[in-house]
């Protein structure tokens, strides 16, 4: 079962692929923001490190040349003085304190997925990935920023509870939460978003707030959907669970010339299905292999009964008109068991469905350089629209590249509230439409590079007329013009107005962060 990040893994195949931030170009961070760090030698490191309960590493020391890597290689060229792992609010609050007094530039990071690299910077790292705890109440779940989607499905599972997550396992609350969040609950029970009951949120100026529709309620409506790193930095947050105590994920492909069929036929079909059926239409063009041709992939889960998704899929087969050419139903398998199947983790246990290179034994390889671009749509694509973006994504194909064009099903529970309800504003979405590429280790060169965004960038201009004109906030486009209202639309007034309340200074910064 395909995941869709987990389609462009740079090496490992197709089986199994942010925050505030601070910015330099491409290799070294995509626009980086840079402020007056002065030299190492010239900053009290010693005292930050004996205020922490958590632990300091910096430039130079052993432990760095991890200490400082995102999920994505891409922003390796970039050098932080120094990381904060942060084991509590108090040291994010004593972090920003020690920032703001040394003149440093900040970023925060918990899983470090930002594809604008907005989790890295030249400054400090303020590190949450170690709160990671997760504490299942009688009727809420605490969840600490740091929680991998993972763990946290692991640690509910004794409890029969689940939460909404995405499809990465190693994406965090701190930046999935914050920007809505989407994956195969989301029809039934709306975005991560929607289910957040408060956070605890540490200020700029080190004052520690919790946020909900009673405390904060501005801070809060702004929480939902409002992107990570805009208002403070979340050390805890409190989440309603869901119950599914099984899922079926299912898989059909098809050869890339049943395409313009196969996308007429499933958008109508997803459009009218039950919630219980989550769904992509994807086209993976995968020229890391020799001889490589388009493959139309049919992928998802259904959190029913597995008679009633062989119906489904039974009557999507119909309606396409011919066979697809290879067909997979897991059949009714626990939660837990199902989502590591949609992790690309079927085979590896817990500890390894990791990135690796850390000391728990994880398994999963870092992204070599990864681009993203996406627009939202509120109708389905017709028939000339689908031949475009299908023309667009064969273009120009250069060997080394591995590229997915992705139809995501949205709606449901998660067009139920108003736009203006939440800073997600993007409740009448159908679809979510993007194009990714990936580049193999070996073919990551800065000629690569430009070929790669030259690429993604004219399928991106043939898709923006079919869409809405509004985007994803969670997968973060730096490259993206007229951001403001893409990601927040109408809400985005009123996000600046909370911005100047909670943090006056504009100290959270990073390019496409609310004024």
């Amino acid at each position: 079962m395909i995941a869709r990040r987990s389609v462009l893994r740079a090496g490992a195949g197709a089986a199994g692929l942010g925050l505030v931030g601070a910015t330099g170009p491409d290799a070294a961070g995509a626009g980086v923001p840079v402020g007056a760090n002065g030299p190492r030698g010239k900053v009290p490191w010693d005292r930050l490190r004996d205020a922490l309960h958590g632990d300091l590493v910096l430039s130079g020391e052993p432990s760095y040349a991890h200490a400082r890597q995102l999920a994505l290689a891409q922003f390796d060229g970039v050098g932080p003085q120094g990381v904060a792992y942060c084991v509590s609010a108090r040291d994010v609050a004593g972090c920003l304190r020690f920032a703001q007094e040394h003149g440093l530039t900040t970023a925060t990071r918990s899983g470090g997925h930002s594809y604008g690299g907005y989790s890295t910077t030249h400054g400090l790292i303020v590190d949450v990935s170690r709160m990671n705890r997760v504490r299942p109440g009688e009727r809420s779940v605490r969840i600490g920023p740091g929680a991998q989607a993972v763990d946290a499905m692991s640690a509910l599972a004794p409890h029969d509870l689940q939460i909404v997550s995405g499809l990465c396992p190693t994406v965090c609350p701190g930046g999935y939460l914050l920007g809505g969040g989407i994956g195969h609950q989301t029809r039934k029970f709306g975005l991560g978003s929607d289910r957040m009951v408060s956070a605890e949120v540490v200020l700029a100026d080190g004052r520690i707030v919790r946020a909900s529709a009673d405390e904060e309620p501005d801070l809060f409506w702004a929480l939902r959907g409002g992107g990570g790193g805009n208002f403070g930095i979340v050390t805890d947050f409190e989440v309603l669970p869901t119950r599914v105590p099984t899922m079926n994920n299912y898989t059909l492909a098809w050869k890339a010339e049943h395409f313009p069929e196969v996308a007429a036929a499933w958008q109508e079909w997803i459009g009218e299905a039950d919630t219980d059926l989550a769904g992509s239409l994807g086209v993976m063009l995968d020229d890391s292999q020799p001889d490589a041709v388009p493959q139309v992939l049919v992928t998802g889960a259904h959190l029913g009964k597995a008679e009633a998704l062989r119906e489904a899929l039974d009557a999507l087969v119909s309606a396409v008109g011919s066979r697809p050419s290879d067909r997979q139903e897991t059949g009714e398998l626990p939660y837990a068991q199902a989502m590591m199947q949609t992790f690309g983790c079927a085979e590896l246990s817990t500890e390894e469905c990791h990135r690796e290179g850390g000391s728990g034994g994880g398994r999963l390889p870092r992204e070599q350089f990864v681009l993203d671009r996406n627009r939202l749509a509120t109708q389905p694509l017709p028939d000339d629209a689908v031949k475009a973006l299908f023309a667009a994504h064969t273009a120009d194909r250069r060997t080394g590249q591995m590229r997915y064009l992705n139809f995501m099903a949205l709606g449901g529970r998660a067009n139920v509230p108003a736009r203006t309800d939440t800073a997600y504003v993007h409740r009448d979405a159908r679809l979510f439409v993007g194009y990714s590429v990936g580049l193999s280790a070996q073919h990551a060169g800065e000629e690569d590079r430009r070929a790669a965004r030259a690429w993604i960038d004219h399928a991106f201009a043939v898709l923006t007329p079919h869409s809405s004109g509004e985007a994803y906030q969670n997968f973060i486009d730096p490259a993206l013009e007229c951001w403001e209202s893409a990601y927040y639309a109408e809400n985005y007034e009123r996000l600046r107005r909370v911005r100047r309340r909670y943090d006056p200074s504009h100290f959270f910064t990073f390019p496409q962060a609310v004024a």
